[in-house]
Order: C-alpha cells, then sequence, then structure tokens
C-alpha cells in the first residue's frame, strides 16, 4: 500500500482538470481527444467505454466514458455531450462536458473548429486508505470536493482518405492549496495532441490505416503513438499501436453492421509496472443512429 500512496502522490494532479485519461481507442472515438470531431460520424453517434489500466496492480487506473454527438441538419454545426468517471487509486473524478464544432465545407474535404467547456467533480478519498501512522494529518481524512471548470479547443481537418488533428484538451489547471483548489492559467501547462493518418486501399480491396498522435506536454518528455490498423474486410479491422516507453497494443475492430460495432484492445506495458499486472484492457461499443446530412462530404472516420 506503500507503493501505491506514493505512486498516487506523484502523479501530476491534471490529470483531473479535463478528461485526458489514457486511452487506447481514440481511433474510435476521436472526439475523445479533439472536440473539433464532433458530428463528424455525419450521424446521431453514440460511444461508450470502459478501461481497465494495469490489471492486477492495486489501485490501477479505471476509466468509463460516455459519448454522444450529431451534426446538425441543415446547419455546419455540431454539438455533443461527454460524461466520464475515472478512478486511480483514492482519486475519484466524475465529469460532464458539453461539446461544439463548425464545419467548413471544401469540394474533397471538410475543416472542423471545435471546442468543449464543463467541470469535472474531484476527491481524493485518503481515509480509505490503510497506513500504519493513522493520525497522519496528510491523509487522515479525506480531501475537500472540488468542482473544477475547464474548457479545450481543436480542429480537425479530414476528406474521403486522411485527416490531421490538433487539439488542445486542457486550457486550465487546478491546485490544492492551503485546503482549497484554486484555478489557474499557465501556457506551459498545455498539452498538445497533433495526429494525423491516411487511408491505402491496397489491390485486393482491403484498407491499410496507419496514424500518428503525438503528446507534448512541457514537464516531460514528448510522446507518439505509432498505429497501424488492417481492415480484413467490410466487418473486421485488426491493429497494432506503439506507445514509446509505454506500451505496445494489440487491437481488433468488429462491425456487426454499418450502425453498431465494437472495439477491444489489449496493452502490455514495457516498464516496471508490466511485473506487477495483467495488461490493459479496453472495450468500446457504438451505435449510429440512421442520419442523412445535408451534405455527404467524404471524410476520415478514426485514427
Amino acid at each position: 500500500m506503500r507503493i501505491l500512496v506514493a505512486f498516487i502522490l506523484l502523479l501530476p494532479f491534471e490529470l483531473f482538470g479535463q478528461y485526458v485519461s489514457l486511452q487506447s481507442q481514440y481511433m474510435f472515438n476521436n472526439v475523445a481527444l479533439n472536440p473539433a470531431a464532433t458530428g463528424s460520424e455525419d450521424a446521431l453517434s453514440i460511444i461508450g467505454s470502459f478501461r481497465a489500466q494495469w490489471v492486477g496492480f492495486p489501485g490501477a487506473p479505471r476509466t468509463q466514458t460516455l459519448t454522444v454527438h450529431a451534426p446538425l441538419k441543415k446547419r455546419n454545426s455540431a454539438l455533443g455531450i461527454q460524461l466520464y468517471a475515472d478512478q486511480i487509486g483514492v482519486d475519484n473524478a466524475t465529469g460532464f462536458y458539453g461539446l461544439y464544432s463548425y464545419r467548413l465545407k471544401f469540394k474533397k474535404s471538410a475543416l472542423r473548429f471545435g471546442a468543449a467547456g464543463g467541470v469535472t467533480i474531484f476527491q481524493a478519498n485518503y481515509s480509505s486508505l490503510d497506513v500504519a501512522d493513522a493520525q497522519d494529518q496528510l491523509i487522515a481524512s479525506d480531501a475537500p470536493i472540488g468542482v473544477l471548470p475547464n474548457c479545450n479547443v481543436g480542429i480537425h481537418w479530414s476528406s474521403k482518405d486522411y485527416f490531421v488533428s490538433i487539439s488542445i484538451p486542457q486550457l486550465l489547471s487546478h491546485v490544492y492549496d492551503g485546503g482549497k483548489f484554486r484555478l489557474r492559467h499557465d501556457f506551459k501547462r498545455y498539452n498538445y495532441l497533433i495526429g494525423g493518418g491516411y487511408n491505402f486501399t491496397l489491390n485486393n480491396a482491403m484498407q491499410l490505416k496507419p496514424s500518428v498522435l503525438f503528446k507534448y506536454y512541457a514537464a516531460t518528455r514528448p510522446q507518439v503513438d505509432f498505429n497501424v490498423r488492417m481492415q480484413l474486410n467490410p466487418l473486421i479491422d485488426v491493429g497494432v499501436s506503439y506507445r514509446t516507453k509505454e506500451a505496445i497494443i494489440a487491437l481488433t475492430e468488429l462491425r456487426i453492421n454499418k450502425q453498431f460495432s465494437f472495439m477491444y484492445s489489449f496493452g502490455m506495458p514495457l516498464n516496471p509496472i508490466a511485473k506487477y499486472s495483467f495488461g490493459s484492457h479496453e472495450l468500446s461499443v457504438k451505435y449510429n443512429f440512421r442520419y442523412t446530412p445535408n451534405s455527404a462530404n467524404p471524410r476520415y472516420l478514426g485514427w
């Protein structure tokens, strides 16, 4: 338990500012990392996901999300909502965010600008810890509940065969000081997410979908995800991702029909955590309601 407490105390608090928890299936739900992708499915889309990271490690992260978004008929705007519940050890965060995007239509592509805003309700339940010194005032009682506002912005350019995505998932940060949560803005605490991908159609009608996601935060080393997916047929995709110095991830997507699909991924850590866990597991389910948009722009659907 001491190892777990030390691990929790070393985690950057910005994890709970807005939903930027580690994910492996953003290619299945690109709205999770960029609000500008809101409405990109050209349908009322509902995506639910559950992620269990480092299974077998006490206090390991657990994340549940629900995203609902859709374009507005006869308009170039789209709206959505995102709910999430995140738990790491004794830290619990629950959030609600509203999503908005505006689309500029071109002949063979579309450029979307997006923003999101909402609140995260955060609390650290230190009293639930089993510790040697129960009188330690630092962890003798729970931290006060914090209601933490935040917002994020992004742009998303896509066509039938490619996409480029840039987003900042946190514009604000929060510090717990003097028994209170304090809101502040600091450019040095921005997380920058820059990604892109291309869809190659092969001679045998299969599709190869490489993509990359670059993550930059001033206080840590940059991290890059290299992803390769192969569409074997209209129903099945398989793929692999490499997250630099973090994990190797295998994933598969099964499309039951044009509306309903799910994705499963398994990640093996490439750090000392691997000795104490059974990897990370993530499952997502998506349902797109039938919808005829005002303009059928071709677009790249996912990472």
